[in-house]
């Protein structure tokens, strides 16, 4: 098979990250070579430096996503590097099931209860699964994936989806890692200029906003929203909504230190967790009971609440929460010192720094910090 006629199959790039999509076109296109990983880092991620290890953490994903690709064979060449093999199959696959109106729609269904439970991994294995399902993930559920993943690179480098769409995403992720003063600037001027489409303006309006106004210290407008929110959600039907207004609403008590309201309010949600346990609520429910606990001096419960957010974020693989929930924790320490638990202290904010550290580097994130906000601010110019 010449590299020139490779055809990859077409749900292949939907279910691959943007740089496992550009590694495979690489190694594709030249089968049969070995590439160290240097010759890899230059050609795939050219100017933005990421380790070696990058490329090793790559390969893995990529080798697991492959298994239902028969025709690809990864290898790792001990000692320099890594190859692809491409095989002859019999002839392109039969695959009915994509053309069944009934099924495709069960599948979409699929989605949507997963989305709605936070079972993030499980949305990840159908997505990767799919040539061998004979199924195929929508483009929503495609772009959402690789939010899901925390993969801002995507949405930076993406041209394809409407404007509202690349807006949308690039900004919630972008807004999570800049400090929120700069972010809540950033995002009012989003809402204002009418580019989101009318569900992704009231989500950011009733939703993603509120936590950022707590966080600047402007308590009487967070509460305001907070109001408003209650009743879109009750008037819209937005069951999926309940939780993460309540976590928004404990948020805002921490940061107001009122000990009957934020106790009264995780009671609330931990029978609400009980009656639907959705994933992505679960771990900000865990962060922010941490929170809380560090605010009280119990810092030993602290870093147990944070290893069971933890825990929940492997199942959920939801990347924007965790990085919500580091961030907020994070800025709550540095602003709410405990000199006398100095040490205990500096273990939980170790525990924090290096999960977020983990994180920048599987991302890349300060080095897209900057491409983000010049196409944010290229698409404000728009209007």
């Amino acid at each position: 098979m010449k590299a020139s006629t490779l055809l990859l199959p077409r749900q292949a790039k939907q279910y691959l990250l943007a740089k496992e999509y550009a590694l495979l076109i690489f190694l594709a296109r030249h089968q049969g070579q070995t590439f160290t990983r240097e010759h890899l880092l230059n050609q795939v991620w050219g100017m933005e430096y990421p380790s070696e290890r990058t490329v090793d953490d790559h390969i893995y994903r990529l080798r697991k996503k492959l298994v239902s690709l028969p025709e690809f064979e990864l290898l790792t060449v001990r000692g320099t590097g890594y190859r692809l093999s491409l095989h002859e199959t019999n002839g392109p696959r039969m695959r009915p099931s994509l053309y069944d109106a009934e099924l495709q729609a069960a599948v979409g269904q699929l989605f949507q209860k997963y989305h709605l439970l936070g079972q993030g991994d499980s949305m990840m294995a159908l997505a990767a699964q799919q040539e061998v399902l004979g199924i195929e993930v929508n483009s929503y559920y495609s772009r959402y994936l690789h939010f899901l993943d925390g993969d801002l690179a995507y949405f930076v480098h993406d041209h394809t989806a409407p404007v509202h769409d690349q807006l949308y995403w690039i900004s919630i992720l972008y807004g999570i890692l800049i400090p929120p003063e700069e972010a809540l600037g950033l995002l009012e001027k989003i809402l204002q200029s009418g580019l989101l489409s009318p569900h992704q303006h009231r989500e950011m309006y009733i939703l993603n906003i509120i936590d950022i106004y707590a966080e600047n210290g402007r308590f009487a407008e967070a509460e305001k929203r907070l109001i408003e929110t209650r009743w879109v959600v009750k008037e819209d039907e937005l069951i999926g909504f309940h939780i993460p207004v309540a976590a928004a609403e404990l948020y805002l008590y921490i940061l107001q230190n009122e000990p009957d309201k934020v106790n009264k309010k995780m009671d609330q949600i931990r029978l609400m967790l009980e009656d639907t346990p959705y994933l992505r609520e679960l771990i900000r429910f865990h962060f922010l009971e941490g929170i809380w606990q560090y605010s009280q001096g119990i810092i030993q419960d602290a870093i147990s609440s944070v290893d069971l957010g933890m825990q929940v974020y492997y199942e959920s693989k939801s990347t924007p929460h965790l990085l919500i929930s580091l961030g907020q924790f994070l800025r709550y320490i540095d602003r709410n010192p405990h000199p006398t638990l100095e040490k205990e202290t500096k273990t939980l904010k170790l525990k924090l720094k290096r999960i977020l550290a983990e994180l920048n580097e599987k991302h890349q994130y300060d080095a897209l910090l900057g491409p983000a906000h010049d196409r944010i601010l290229n698409f404000l110019a728009s209007v």
